[in-house]
């Protein structure tokens, strides 16, 4: 077992520079889009909340904004708030400065997939819509790469399945909660079972839950996050300068364990960054392929906002840890118990219920939209037979997460995520360097002129 977790240290290790060169060489191809392009994004979301557009017509398609969301559902989990104590407590407070990169360069790279996604998907009148990675793979790569790319998805999908359930397994069985605490396999029953009716009901009825869901997931975590960090305002200048010392020097504790420098703070920011924002694992431009628009441009803009979005939770999450120092607390175990003591130190009882709240939300939509982007991967896989099969193994994996050890689930995620981002990101690199035009826009417009 040591050994299996010394070679994954390693992948996980050669992955960061690899996925920092990617990006940032996708950020130069598109001059900065992730900047250039802010206003433009803010006032695109706007007018398609606001105004309803009928776009491209046919089975299995959905709002271009109800797209986004339900993108967001899937990015915005559990790992959003749990990756940053994660990441500060075994790479040092430096680690935000990873997550800050990752976010920066991480909208490049998720405008790129997704407008390749969109330029690339195919209609089927019987089966619907047919898109994601898997179709440029398949078109301008290798069909066996599309293969590869759709089976380590699923075993993936469904291991962030599990390990969403996992983390809300411990918040709700969590003795803080007292009576009110609910065992694992309660939780992870209801929750196999009431994520299964809605994936039933396809792509419509999930863009329609996330709809909804993610306006209160993002308003109740964030609210408290931001309470906290703004009653604490007069600290922020000490935690900033600790965060930068932090990233180039390390610090060894009284424990024997020296956290921080530069390679650890960014091996562990950017790589949990990626847990936030999906960018070059190629998994949320899925949802983004059932869009009602001609346009991969503006879709490829509207999802840069799913990444900032994560971003901003993880660098929000990552000062409640610095500001209730948390992080230096050796007696609370990895993962969503670390972010329940930020808050109990904070709001006492109510933040467990904040905690717990958020946690349901951020898990439901994510083990939701993971579900439904894993099915599409398998669909492709299988040509469309057995989903209902898919789905009965997304139920029993819920059930097995939530019943699970946390390290465990956590680890073997960590691992599975390596070759599906691999050679997904070094593709959609060579996608965009193939292109004759300067910017990957010019392939866009092509193919849907």
């Amino acid at each position: 077992m040591e050994l299996f977790k010394s070679l994954g240290d390693i992948f996980l290790f050669l992955t960061t520079p690899i996925v920092v060169g990617a990006s940032l060489w996708l950020s130069i191809k598109t001059r900065f889009i992730q900047f250039r392009k802010i206003p433009y994004m803010l006032q695109l979301f706007f007018s398609l909340l606001f105004k309803s557009k009928k776009g491209l017509e046919g089975q299995g398609t959905i709002q271009a904004h109800r797209a986004l969301l339900t993108a967001m559902s899937t990015t915005i989990g559990i790992s959003t708030i749990v990756s940053p104590a994660i990441a500060i407590r075994l790479g040092g407070p430096g680690a935000v400065i990873g997550f800050f990169i990752a976010t920066v360069l991480g909208a490049a790279v998720n405008f790129t997939e997704v407008t390749l996604a969109l330029s690339y998907r195919k209609h089927n009148p019987k089966s619907g819509v047919a898109g994601g990675p898997m179709q440029y793979l398949q078109d301008e790569i290798s069909p066996f790469l599309a293969k590869w790319y759709a089976f380590f998805a699923v075993i993936l999908l469904l291991g962030w399945s599990a390990a969403q359930a996992n983390q809300l397994g411990e918040i709700l069985n969590s003795p803080l909660l007292g009576s009110i605490r609910v065992s694992n396999w309660i939780s992870g029953l209801f929750l196999a079972i009431f994520v299964t009716i809605i994936l039933v009901g396809g792509i419509t009825r999930i863009a329609n839950f996330s709809a909804k869901l993610v306006p209160a997931m993002f308003g109740v975590y964030v609210t408290g996050a931001l309470w906290i960090v703004c009653t604490h305002a007069a600290e922020l200048p000490a935690i900033f300068n600790m965060i930068v010392s932090s990233a180039f020097r390390p610090q060894t504790f009284a424990t024997g364990i020296t956290v921080g420098g530069i390679v650890s703070a960014l091996r562990w920011g950017i790589f949990k960054g990626l847990h936030g924002n999906e960018a070059g694992v190629g998994t949320q431009t899925i949802p983004h392929s059932m869009a009602q628009t001609k346009d991969p441009y503006d879709q490829g803009i509207l999802a840069m906002i799913s990444t900032y979005s994560a971003g901003f939770i993880c660098i929000l999450s990552s000062l409640v840890t610095l500001i209730t120092a948390t992080w230096l607390d050796s007696s609370l175990s990895l993962g969503i118990n670390m972010v329940a003591a930020s808050f109990y130190n904070q709001f006492a009882y109510l933040g467990i219920i904040i905690v717990v709240i958020s946690a349901f939300l951020f898990a439901f939509g994510t083990i939701l939209g993971n579900s439904f982007n894993g099915g599409q991967c398998f669909s492709y896989l299988t040509k469309n037979r057995f989903i209902k099969a898919y789905y009965l193994v997304i139920a029993v994996l819920i059930y097995v997460g939530s019943v699970s050890d946390v390290a465990a689930v956590w680890s073997f995620v960590d691992y599975l995520l390596v070759p599906v981002l691999i050679p997904h990101i070094i593709s959609v690199v060579y996608l965009a360097y193939k292109q004759k035009g300067l910017f990957v826009v010019d392939m866009a417009v092509a193919k849907s002129s």
